[in-house]
C-alpha cells in the first residue's frame, strides 16, 4: 500500500492538530480540575494553562473549575521548584522555566540550578559545535594540496583541540554542582 503525498500531507497535518488539544471531550467531562493543576504544577507548566483547558472544554459547553485548578497548581509547582528540577531543566536548555517558578518559595535555588545546569547545555553545545568545526577542517586538510593552506589548517586544528580540552574541564567542573 502506498500514500500519495497528498494523503500523508493531510495525516501529518490531522497529527498536529490533535497534538494542540490539550485536553479531549472526554477528558474535560471527567477532570478532576485540583489534580490536574497539580500534575501541570508538578511538571513546571504555567498556571496560565488553564484558559487552555477552558478554551478546549468550552468546545463541548464545560467550564473548568479554575479555583480548584489554581489550589491544585500551587501545590504542584512547589513540588517542581526544586534544585534538582532546575538543574535538569537547565541541561536541557529550557531556560524559560524560570518564568514558572518565580515568586514561588523554591525560586532562589531553582533558579540558580537552572543557570548552572543551563551552563552545562551551552558547553555541551559549544563542544558539538567544535566537533563539527574539526570534522570540516579534517576534510579540508585531506582534500587540500598546498603545504601553506595544510599548515593553517592544522594550526587551527590543534587550537580547537586544545579548546576542546578547556570545554571538558569546564563541562567537569560544573557538573560537580549537579544537586
Amino acid at each position: 500500500m502506498t500514500l500519495s503525498a497528498r494523503n500523508i500531507v493531510l495525516i501529518v497535518f490531522a497529527l498536529l492538530l490533535t497534538g494542540c488539544e490539550s485536553m479531549t471531550v472526554s477528558e474535560c467531562k471527567v477532570a478532576d480540575w485540583s489534580r490536574v493543576g497539580a500534575a501541570d504544577g508538578a511538571k513546571g507548566e504555567s498556571d496560565r494553562r488553564i484558559a487552555d483547558y477552558t478554551e478546549d472544554c468550552g468546545k463541548a459547553g464545560i467550564v473548568p473549575n479554575a479555583k480548584a485548578y489554581r489550589r491544585g497548581w500551587d501545590a504542584g509547582i512547589v513540588q517542581f521548584c526544586t534544585a534538582a528540577n532546575g538543574w535538569r531543566e537547565g541541561v536541557l536548555g529550557h531556560s524559560s522555566k524560570a518564568s514558572v517558578c518565580q515568586g514561588q518559595t523554591g525560586y532562589s535555588v531553582f533558579s540558580q540550578y537552572l543557570e548552572a545546569g543551563l551552563e552545562v547545555y551551552r558547553l555541551n553545545e559549544k563542544l558539538q559545535r567544535n566537533a563539527r568545526e574539526i570534522a570540516r577542517l579534517q576534510d579540508k586538510l585531506e582534500a587540500s594540496k598546498k603545504d601553506d593552506e595544510k599548515k593553517d589548517i592544522r594550526a587551527d586544528l590543534r587550537h580547537l583541540d586544545r579548546e576542546q580540552f578547556r570545554l571538558r574541564n569546564m563541562l567537569t567542573q560544573q557538573q560537580f554542582l549537579k544537586p
